[in-house]
């Protein structure tokens, strides 16, 4: 790939990749720029070697997506053998943050459909009109996969109600 055409793609894609990324990371700066750029350095390597892809974006956000999600799991494999869950994300973000990234790890559990209704609806701002039409089906449809997803994700996180939920 020519160095302009790499520069022109990293203009266009890296705000948008950033604002993606900074959502999922629950605004964690450290952790945002070391997924972005790891993503931009895989995408250097792969796309010198095969075909460009025809969305650059779109490829830039599944990868980053997928480091980000590695990232966690690898923190929770560590947190399960005794280390205390991520640590260096702990201090350096307040206590929201830290949950939204256990959300987050919660939500790319659940399966890629209901993850990405969640993650489209939350982190993106989509409406559930443009979600429908983003992946062709009824409005009807897409508020009851949101229902499901919302109940299947709160049977994964622990309740953080002060009085234990019970004044719902």
């Amino acid at each position: 790939m020519l160095e302009q055409e790499w520069l022109k793609i990293y203009r266009e894609t890296v705000h948008p990749l950033y604002g993606y990324m900074g959502k999922r990371t629950g605004g964690n700066q450290a952790l945002t720029e070391d997924i972005v750029q790891e993503t931009y350095l895989r995408a250097l390597d792969h796309w010198n070697r095969k075909v460009l892809p025809d969305t650059p974006l779109a490829w830039l956000k599944r990868v980053a997506r997928n480091i980000l999600i590695d990232y966690l799991r690898q923190k929770k494999r560590d947190s399960n053998a005794g280390a205390d869950i991520y640590p260096d994300i702990r201090g350096q973000t307040s206590e929201d943050k830290f949950e939204s990234l256990e959300i987050f790890l919660a939500i790319t559990s659940l399966g890629r459909k209901r993850a990405k209704i969640l993650e489209a609806f939350y982190y993106d701002g989509m409406s559930v009109r443009e979600i429908a039409s983003e992946m062709a089906i009824s409005e009807r449809a897409v508020e009851g996969l949101l229902r499901r997803a919302r109940q299947s994700l709160k049977s994964l996180l622990p309740d953080s109600t002060p009085d234990g939920g019970k004044n719902d």
